[in-house]
């Protein structure tokens, strides 16, 4: 099982936050609507992963993903501090993972095996700074793009955007 969880939802509010005035404009409390939660409020500070550095804004179709063993308050709407997010217009999935290489060489699988990846050389793979990865994909924590799957169980997908998350480069909000 992954241990981040995503939230998709459309960005219907977005406020300054801080936890004092020396942190106030620091992070931002996205308030977002989900089809499957209702209303869910993100918490993005500096240091959290956006893909592409995709200024997020109201009406936005957004996947914020949270780490399961992170503290969260027990409060309505339920908030989480966010750890990656990435736009995700209507019929665009985002996955972050750990993903490992199968016996057969061909494919890479997700940590529960609910995706599977095929890379093709034209798949966007990169550092989250945006620098092509030029290494071994298999144990890398992953945030991967696609559009569409096979209806296979699991589904496989060649997916349009992967980024590679090196122990040395994984933002400090809950990335490990």
């Amino acid at each position: 099982m992954s241990q981040y969880t995503p939230i998709t939802g459309t960005i219907t509010q977005i406020d300054w936050h801080g936890t004092g005035p020396r942190q106030l404009g620091c992070s931002l409390l996205f308030t977002i609507d989900t089809p499957s939660q209702g209303i869910v409020t993100m918490t993005l500070d500096g240091s959290a992963f956006v893909l592409n550095t995709w200024p997020l804004q109201i009406g936005d179709r957004v996947t914020f993903f949270y780490e399961n063993t992170a503290p969260a308050p027990l409060i309505f709407p339920p908030r989480y501090r966010t750890a990656a997010a990435a736009h995700t217009p209507e019929g665009t999935t985002a996955v972050l993972d750990v993903f490992t290489r199968l016996p057969d060489g061909t494919q890479l699988a997700a940590s529960d095996g609910s995706l599977r990846l095929n890379i093709r050389p034209e798949t966007w793979v990169t550092l989250p700074n945006g620098q092509p990865f030029g290494g071994e994909l298999s144990g890398k924590l992953m945030m991967v793009l696609y559009t569409t799957s096979t209806r296979s169980i699991p589904p496989q997908t060649s997916p349009e955007q992967v980024v590679v998350f090196c122990a040395e480069e994984q933002p400090t909000a809950g990335l490990s």
